[in-house]
């Protein structure tokens, strides 16, 4: 699906993408919103992968591995003008991950946990080049997160009109929980909602043109 987004274009500040085509492969509404910030039209065309890891990973080495392992699979529909994206994001608190919740009360326990504490969010991403597909260029961004305290009434109210099953330790920074949750943030934003664009943006001006 080809998305044409609203804001001007940013193009000229990029010039590896003069005559490629931008593809997202991921169906995150988050994702979609982020790169259309650039104002260059691209195609979402989400990969198909198991995004399990090995249990010996830790860190940030764990989106790492998930964003290649969808680029991978991306990869195969490639044509030589098109440059890829793949991204994973997680949440990790005292050494534990914090995947998408796979129920309510699954989300209320990660978000009791969350509450009145410090966190991290890591969101990794792919680059890669349809004229060299077996070439994956991977970097990532950390960003700490704190928030306030969550009572049971706000969790409860949260996950019944927000819809945290789709994200990484049940909370989207950029809705109600991160205007009224969250207290603090140290470091991009952007990388809480699932993009680093800061990082994006240089590594799309590092390829070549």
């Amino acid at each position: 699906m080809l998305f044409t987004p609203d804001s001007p274009s940013a193009l000229s500040l990029i010039p590896a993408l003069q005559d490629r085509k931008l593809v997202l492969a991921s169906a995150s509404p988050r994702r979609k919103q982020l790169l259309g910030m650039l104002g260059i039209p691209f195609e979402i065309r989400p990969a198909h992968a198991d995004e399990v890891y090995p249990d010996h990973l830790a860190g940030p080495d764990i989106p790492r591995f998930i964003s290649e392992l969808k680029a991978r699979a991306a990869a195969d529909t490639m044509v030589p003008e098109e440059i890829l994206i793949a991204s994973d994001t997680v949440v990790q608190i005292e050494g534990d991950t914090l995947e998408k919740p796979q129920s309510a009360a699954e989300a209320v326990q990660m978000l009791e946990r969350l509450s009145g504490n410090t966190h991290e969010v890591t969101t990794a991403f792919t680059l890669v080049d349809g004229r060299t597909p077996d070439v994956l260029i991977t970097d990532h961004d950390t960003t700490s997160v704190s928030f306030g305290h969550l009572s049971k009434e706000f969790a409860d109210h949260y996950i019944k009109y927000h819809q945290p099953f789709d994200k990484a330790g049940a909370y989207g920074a950029q809705d109600l929980i991160g205007a009224c949750g969250i207290h603090s943030i140290n470091g991009s934003f952007y990388t809480v909602m699932g993009l680093p664009m800061h990082k994006i943006f240089t590594g799309l001006n590092s390829l070549n043109s």
